[in-house]
């Protein structure tokens, strides 16, 4: 069973052809691959018939021992809790010739015998049972016929057994399982079943038996002789041929074999009801090739071929053993790997993980009869008989009826495995149709149905008045079979009850039980919000309110010394255009009477305590941005689980930069990605992560998470760009453009000093293929003040006034403006155009002016995170002060003082009957004492030892049992605690009757 890891054997005798895994030690052998857990709940179990003597009949060539039929058959059973097929037992059956005998006609039944309408204590109510079928939906199913069971309950469910998988035959020319109908091809009707009688010379089908292979010849004047099972049948022109059914040759020689298989029932009117299985199919015509380009008639799992076009190279491509991330055989080469011929699934969608690659036979026999007597288990003839494909006779038979539900016939060759998936089908009326759907669309997608999200792993951390929880991002990344990836959030429920009964209820339509209000939601930000638009049973599934999706959340409304159950859920927004309602994953806890715990992953226990004395928490100490940097953001930080913190360790954030070129066709500096890099030990514990914008949440790491608050591009700021005077032009900065050359912005901060001409000078500089700016000395000089040091610049001199060239003026002459050109060098040391400044035409009026000698221009730049910063910062990780625990000690309490009855701290009584478990607890105490419990006469009743490695809990819990393990009496009581070299504490407190 797959829940109980208990019922697993060592080794899996069928996976030793695994090269990276042999035998799936220690992991559960899956039907999709190792430890993959579609269902809630698998079984899975071996049967064979090796000891079977009754026959005289040999089936292994190489093992005289053997008996039987040579037959080895694995059995996987699945369950569901999803409201969709929770009632449907899935049964696969993988059915294996082990032998070397190779069976050319067989077929696999189930009886099933209930009585419908029993009730235990009431009689059985099994003589008015019927019984009918569904050819096209591979059903049979039992009913009471006056759906009133024993006692006069009413409805009366039904029970019904359906073939989603079963053998294909892949060689009868025609469409078994009914997928082929929009391709080419022929329908059977009944004229097919009329005799043909051929001429010389008319064209015929024959049949290589070994291959089945066609060929369409001339009839001889002497006939045609086909040989089967080592048999010679000749067939002759001129004579009347007549398909004759589950004999598997083509009698009429048209290339399509047992056409006609069906059955002619005995109604009480004496007339007669004709059934055929395939009529109404599509089938090849051998003579014109009409249906031979339609590979869906006689498709087959065993031709390494993606028949039905489904395989997704996205996300399919995992390797032979059906399980992404383990580097196997076929992994991520971009083509199908099937597992055909091997005890491997293969990947998805391909022969044997694809379902709809087998032209099924399905259902082919329904036998309903009474009494059973009539084939008795033991009689293998008579058997044989009751399942001849065709034998349909579900007509107006009532009574203490079984059935015999059967599919046939297909050969098994040795080494051959053919596989059955039956569904049994509980439902009540046209429920029983509904859920077989269900089953149905379950089968479609390989045992894959819409359900919840893959279950997150939480982690509880307790600390004083206040309980963090956190868990990893497994449900996000969850893959719906039917709905794709449709994660949508997640739900935290806390209780202090393991049954979660004290949490608020949320009743369905029938005023059962459905859900439990979450004490807190997140869900993705994505407009979708509300209640869902589908319900299950009359109640609406709440989505969320957009808040963004956390992995971390914090309780601070729980008491110190209480006990209590944290869940976090995840859960999914469904399908309104496919009607699928939301799921969310269990929250699964149980609690045995010895005090045994067995709960899901998502389930955590958690007592808030507080810390031990002179407990200091941990820290991340001088986070700072090294010499060199220039960002403009923030970094910070928030410890998520202290005990993980790891001491003295030193950090560092380091970023990479890349350009980009805006919309406006200037190039601007921005943040490509960080990594986070534990320099104490040289581990990269984030690796060039680009989830960059403020507010998201970083992945933990080493016990804390980082916070980035990033500037999303570089951009001048402009509270610290400014004149010296504020009477000057306002300022026009920005990255140069003209023509086709765009300047590049760099994040640095500059400073305009203004002086007479000749303080400086301009470089030449082609700012397009046909203007130069020529080299002149001007009025001013251009500091980085990030480096302290003058870079160099182009000057145009628009404003051009005689007598005044060289100084940086504007709208002296035309209304334009002298532009200065910044020419810095980048990381490439090559001499690149980077900002442009000009003055304002907006201020061109009598308020304001040219700048003057004296005066400055401060240029300051908002900077993303570039390849030039550099954070650091150390860890500190929890400890123990022992000079402030010593100034502590008075702080020591028992709780509750007095004791009344009960503590509201003690967990639910196990018990039928008793007190059950009492507690009383010590806090604030150092971690590591000794504490000693008297009574008023000074007789030692019990001496506990404190010494927890967890110094954030100072709290010791005594079970108020004596030494003796006797229950205490009411009275006074004395303590003492003695902490060794920190002190010495001593008090009273009282248990009340």
């Amino acid at each position: 069973m797959s829940h109980w890891k208990w019922s697993w054997p060592s080794f899996w005798p069928d996976k030793f052809d695994d090269a990276v895994d042999p035998g799936w030690a220690n992991a559960w052998n899956g039907y999709f691959g190792k430890n993959v857990l579609n269902a809630d709940q698998e079984s899975y179990y071996v049967i064979d018939d090796y000891n079977n003597r009754e026959f005289n009949f040999y089936p292994d060539s190489t093992d005289s021992l053997r008996r039987g039929l040579g037959l080895r058959v694995t059995v996987r059973g699945f369950q569901w809790s999803n409201v969709l097929v929770q009632d449907i037992l899935f049964l696969l059956y993988d059915v294996k010739n082990i032998g070397t005998y190779e069976h050319d006609k067989m077929v696999f039944g189930m009886v099933a015998g209930p009585n419908i309408g029993a009730k235990e204590g009431a009689g059985s109510d099994g003589d008015d049972d019927g019984g009918a079928f569904d050819l096209e939906h591979n059903l049979g199913y039992q009913y009471d016929a006056d759906d009133i069971g024993a006692g006069g309950w009413t409805p009366v469910g039904r029970l019904g057994l359906a073939f989603f998988e079963s053998p294909g035959n892949p060689f009868d020319g025609i469409d078994n399982d009914g997928d082929a109908m929009n391709g080419s091809g022929k329908i059977i009707d009944r004229s097919m079943f009329d005799p043909i009688t051929y001429q010389v010379n008319d064209p015929v089908v024959i049949i290589d038996y070994s291959t089945f292979e066609r060929t369409v010849v001339p009839m001889p004047e002497n006939g045609v002789t086909i040989v089967y099972q080592d048999i010679a049948t000749t067939y002759l022109p001129n004579v009347p041929l007549v398909e004759i059914p589950n004999n598997l040759i083509d009698d009429n020689l048209n290339g399509i074999i047992d056409e006609n298989n069906g059955s002619v029932t005995d109604l009480e009117d004496g007339t007669q009801i004709q059934t055929y299985l395939f009529e109404g199919l599509k089938y090849i015509d051998y003579f014109t090739g009409e249906g031979e380009d339609n590979i869906l008639i006689d498709e087959r799992r065993d031709d390494f071929i993606d028949n039905d076009g489904d395989w997704d190279v996205l996300t399919d491509d995992v390797g032979m053993d059906g399980v992404p991330r383990t580097g196997d055989i076929g992994e991520g080469d971009g083509l199908p790997t099937s597992g055909a011929g091997t005890d491997l699934p293969g990947e998805p969608h391909i022969d044997k993980t694809d379902i709809d690659e087998s032209d099924m036979i399905g259902l082919t026999c329904f036998n309903i009869h009474s009494p059973w007597t009539i084939y008795p288990l033991y009689d293998d003839e008579t058997l044989w008989e009751a399942m001849t494909p065709g034998f349909l006779n579900a007509y107006g038979q009532i009574g203490n009826t079984d059935v015999i539900l059967a599919s046939g016939y297909f050969p098994l060759k040795p080494q051959q495995i053919e596989r059955f998936s039956i569904g049994y089908i509980m439902g009540y009326g046209d429920e029983l149709f509904r859920n077989r759907d269900y089953g149905e669309k379950t089968y479609q997608e390989n045992y894959n149905f819409a359900k919840a999200p893959n279950i997150p792993t939480v982690t509880a951390v307790p600390g004083d008045k206040s309980v963090t929880l956190y868990w990893d991002d497994f449900a996000e990344k969850s893959v719906d079979p039917i709905t794709g990836h449709d994660f949508q959030g997640y739900r935290i429920y806390r209780s202090t009850d393991p049954g979660w009964n004290d949490m608020t209820p949320v009743t369905d339509g029938y005023g059962a039980l459905a859900f439990r209000k979450p004490i807190a939601q997140f869900d993705l930000a994505d407009g979708i919000t509300g209640y869902s638009n589908i319900d299950i049973n009359g109640v609406q599934f709440y989505l969320g309110d957009d808040t963004g999706i956390v992995r971390t959340w914090t309780d601070t409304t729980v008491r110190n010394g209480r006990l209590y159950y944290y869940a976090v859920t995840a859960y999914d927004h469904g399908s309104d255009s496919l009607g699928i309602a939301p799921s969310e994953t269990s929250k699964y806890i149980s609690i045995s009477k010895d005090g045994t715990i067995d709960k899901g992953r998502n389930v955590v226990l958690a007592r808030p305590e507080a810390p031990s004395l002179g407990f200091i928490d941990a820290k991340l100490a001088n986070l700072a941005l090294q010499q060199g940097g220039s960002a403009s953001g923030k970094v910070g930080y928030k410890i998520i689980d202290p005990n993980l913190i790891r001491d003295g360790h030193i950090y560092n954030i380091i970023f990479q930069d890349t350009i980009v070129t805006t919309f406006t066709k200037i190039k601007l500096p921005r943040t490509k990605n960080f990594s986070l890099v534990n320099v104490s030990t040289g581990d990269t514990l984030i690796n060039k992560g680009t989830q960059l914008e403020p507010g998201f949440e970083q992945p933990m790491t080493d016990g804390f998470r980082i916070q980035l608050f990033n500037a999303p591009e570089l951009t001048v700021n402009p509270d610290s760009t400014f004149w010296s005077n504020d009477s000057i032009y306002a300022p026009l900065l920005a990255p140069f453009k003209y023509s086709k050359t765009a300047g590049q912005g760099m994040a640095h901060d500059y400073l305009i000093e203004i002086s007479e001409v000749g303080v400086d000078a301009s470089t030449e500089l082609y700012i397009s293929k046909t203007r130069k700016l020529p080299a002149i000395p001007v009025n001013f000089r251009i500091k980085n003040t990030l480096t302290d040091e003058y870079i160099q610049f182009g000057f145009w001199e628009r404003d051009a006034i005689s007598g005044e060239e060289g100084k940086f003026t504007a709208f002296s002459a035309k209304k334009r403006s002298d532009q200065i050109v910044f020419l810095e060098k980048n990381a490439k040391d090559s001499l690149i155009i980077t900002w442009s400044l000009q003055l304002d035409r907006a201020t061109n009026d009598s308020l304001h002016r040219n700048p003057r000698a004296g005066e400055f221009f401060q240029i300051k730049t908002i900077k993303p995170f570039l390849s030039n910063d550099v954070y650091e910062f150390t860890t500190k990780a929890p400890r123990i002060d022992e000079k402030s625990a010593r100034e502590q000690m008075d702080m020591i309490r028992v709780v509750p003082n007095p004791y009344v009855v009960a503590n509201s701290f003690e967990p639910l009584n196990p018990y039928v009957n008793g007190r059950g478990p009492r507690e009383l607890h010590f806090i604030h105490l150092p971690a590591k004492c000794t504490i000693k419990i008297f009574n008023v006469r000074g007789q030692l009743v019990r001496e506990l030892e404190h010494d927890t490695p967890e110094m954030s809990n100072g709290t010791e819990i005594w079970d108020m049992l004596s030494k003796d393990q006797l229950e205490i009496s009411y009275g006074i009581y004395i303590y003492h605690v003695d902490a060794g070299d920190i002190g010495q504490k001593t008090g009273k407190f009282a248990i009340i009757k």
